[in-house]
């Protein structure tokens, strides 16, 4: 019996029909990323002085790491991501005489523990929405270093703990599912590590913020 083409390309157009019917999965992701921060001054800045402002400027950055994924329901999937993320924030401090520079940069291992929820699969595509938190160490945190008065530096704790948002595109290919997604994290704790001296001192709280566009490859 011989086929039209539009029942070949019919059969041939869904790939990896079972993929649901797997509990668990495992794949790589590689996330650009842009870190910023939001600033809340210290009562005792306005009062001052000494500085005149104090600004904040984000860098882009890079994350990479492993996935795996159990799926719980129909649509819903729990995920388990290990990252490494590299990082930086600049806090500058313009005084009457001088400007000073502040770089904090965070070498960081990131643990995130998120809830996906999915769409009806469409042929080889579906939406999804994700959210969760996530526990996260800086191996280059400042907060145990020597600081003095005019050795400019805003030192971050070295464990915070974040929430997480997003949403994605799931492709099937032929070989791997490849998600694009893009996702938002902001820290629940105050990140800043506290000391007498005027670069800490003029800050009360520091909310560190994350935008990444993620790149993932499940088996």
């Amino acid at each position: 019996m011989v086929l039209s083409w539009n029942q070949v390309f019919a059969q041939g157009l869904e790939h990896r029909p079972s993929y649901d019917l797997t509990k668990f999965h495992f794949g790589v992701t590689f996330a650009p990323s842009f870190a910023k921060a939001k600033v809340v001054l210290s009562p005792s800045f306005y009062p001052t002085d000494s500085v005149r402002s104090l600004t904040t400027t984000g860098f882009a950055g890079l994350c990479f790491g492993g996935i795996v994924d159990y799926r719980i329901g129909k649509f819903a999937t729990i995920r388990y991501l290990p990252q490494i993320e590299f990082s930086q924030r600049n806090f500058t401090y313009k005084f009457d005489d001088r400007e000073d520079i502040a770089a904090t940069e965070s070498v960081s291992l990131n643990q995130c523990l998120l809830f996906k929820y999915h769409s009806v699969r469409h042929k080889n595509t579906r939406f999804y929405v994700l959210g969760g938190v996530r526990y996260s160490h800086d191996f280059q945190s400042n907060e145990t270093t020597i600081r003095a008065p005019f050795k400019p530096m805003v030192a971050f704790k070295a464990n915070s703990l974040y929430y997480e948002y997003g949403f994605g595109i799931d492709y099937f290919g032929i070989w791997s599912l490849i998600s694009t997604e893009i996702k938002m994290s902001n820290s629940i704790t105050n990140m800043i590590s506290p000391d007498p001296y005027i670069y800490a001192s003029s800050i009360s709280r520091i909310q560190a913020r994350l935008f990444q566009i993620s790149f993932h490859f499940h088996n």
